[in-house]
């Protein structure tokens, strides 16, 4: 069986799934390279418009496999030509985690690298690095500032400690709280809302504004911005945007095509 599941509905929603329940989604290499692969399928896919990411069963990723941090202890190699885990924050289509259950570790990095983050009440949370000896992995104390403040970061990234999903809500690590039932259905849901009435450029552009913004002065963003308004102007989401507004009728927008952003 596979270690992650494709599924697109008629909508234009792809559901990626991590799928070791019996290990509770910890995460593999191989795991990790199918996870890759399945984002460069929705990227290439046009009927993909959006993308949610959920775990299989009631956790979504209780971490690093142990038995390959054992490996890793004993000297062995995790992977080799191993992409970022940032990786999603360069697809350039919008990523909603549907986050069922617990969440450690790396699978937290992962969620970090969403673009909206939906959780079943009563998750888990935690970054566990510290407690085996380990920097925050990635760019997760970069995310976690930005997300939760310095002194918020700090204290999750050096204590370790669990925090549940209605505080990860208040922080901001996460945006929705649903029943563990229905938490994959509403993120479906609100991910559907977005396809019917979004222009895939325009979800492109403003997806690579906000993450690389962030590590820009605002001038910097502000000529950004103005460069990618003349690009917009230029496609065909943008004829079809206005002309939809003058008709008074729901946008069509044509699947999303590669732009140099």
């Amino acid at each position: 069986m596979s270690e992650v599941l494709y599924e697109v509905d008629d909508h234009g929603v792809a559901v990626i799934t991590w799928n070791r329940p019996e290990r509770r989604n910890m995460w593999t290499s191989a795991m990790e390279d199918a996870f890759y692969t399945a984002l460069d399928r929705a990227t290439a896919d046009e009927a993909v418009r959006v993308i949610v990411v959920t775990g299989a069963g009631h956790t979504f990723c209780a971490g690093l496999d142990p038995q390959v941090l054992d490996d890793i202890r004993g000297g062995s190699a995790y992977t080799s030509n191993r992409r970022p885990q940032t990786y999603a924050t360069t697809v350039p289509k919008m990523i909603i985690g549907a986050i069922n259950g617990s969440c450690a570790g790396i699978g937290l990095v992962q969620a970090l690298c969403f673009d909206y983050r939906f959780a079943a009440t009563g998750a888990k949370f935690t970054t566990a690095f510290s407690h085996r000896g380990l920097p925050a992995e990635d760019a997760s104390a970069w995310m976690l500032t930005r997300l939760v403040g310095p002194a918020h970061a700090m204290d999750l990234m050096v204590s370790g400690r669990v925090f549940l999903s209605d505080e990860a809500q208040r922080l901001g690590v996460v945006q929705r709280l649903c029943e563990p039932e229905t938490v994959l259905a509403e993120a479906v849901d609100y991910a559907r809302g977005i396809v019917a009435s979004v222009s895939p450029v325009a979800m492109a552009m403003i997806k690579s504004q906000v993450w690389r913004d962030s590590e820009q002065t605002m001038e910097q963003a502000r000529v950004r911005a103005q460069h990618l308004l003349t690009l917009a102007k230029a496609q065909p989401d943008f004829q079809e945007g206005v002309r939809a507004l003058v008709e008074k009728r729901p946008p069509s927008f044509a699947p999303y095509r590669p732009l140099n952003l």
